[in-house]
């Protein structure tokens, strides 16, 4: 398998981090963000699928979409739920905490109007994430989100937490952030972010 994504976490870090958690070898291929240097992303852009990243080569078959690359590899190794019931059921967080991801990255990142930028995040630090967790936290009866072991709706859910801004927001989610600590201290999790490359985003 090769995963091609610039030298950033952002939307690649989940597939990353789940095939990191699965003990998968793969070719963690990066190019330069795009703000360093445009050049070899303008070269690949026409061949991808979709003309984005991160796109995930399989055998020779192309994957594209950040959270479709995610559930494959979710899927091919075991980290998917044991049922369709449980994967729907992890689909529906996934599905929410990557709502959220959108409009923190809207808010935080993408937005260069400064009085719009001061809108959305506040928009997403009194509304959006509050809600968020308040929902994943009245629904979490065990140790992780669904079937009480490590999924990766649990490893989303950390890599969401942990890119955000501030951490002040967890003091109200205990539950929620019980569960990112148990997976900031998996052993594979644990290596991979020690060792991955230091990028902005």
């Amino acid at each position: 398998m090769k995963l091609t994504y610039f030298n950033l976490r952002a939307r690649a870090e989940p597939a990353r981090l789940i095939l990191a958690q699965a003990g998968q070898d793969y070719e963690d291929a990066r190019l330069p963000a795009p703000w360093d240097d445009m050049a070899p992303w303008q070269e690949l852009k026409p061949n991808t699928p979709f003309g984005q990243l991160p796109v995930l080569n399989v055998n020779g078959v192309e994957i594209a979409q950040s959270m479709t690359v995610a559930r494959y590899v979710a899927r091919e190794f075991g980290l998917a739920g044991t049922n369709n019931l449980e994967s729907a059921l992890m689909d529906a967080i996934v599905d929410a905490v990557s709502e959220a991801t959108e409009k923190m990255y809207n808010a935080y990142v993408f937005e260069k109007d400064e009085a719009k930028k001061a809108e959305l995040t506040k928009k997403f630090n009194e509304d959006v994430l509050p809600s968020l967790l308040k929902n994943i936290e009245k629904g979490l009866k065990d140790d992780y989100l669904v079937g009480g072991t490590v999924s990766w709706a649990d490893i989303i859910l950390y890599h969401f937490v942990k890119e955000l801004p501030s951490q002040d927001a967890l003091k109200d989610a205990p539950k929620v952030a019980g569960v990112v600590e148990r997976v900031a201290n998996l052993p594979n999790i644990k290596k991979w972010v020690e060792t991955r490359p230091q990028t902005k985003l």
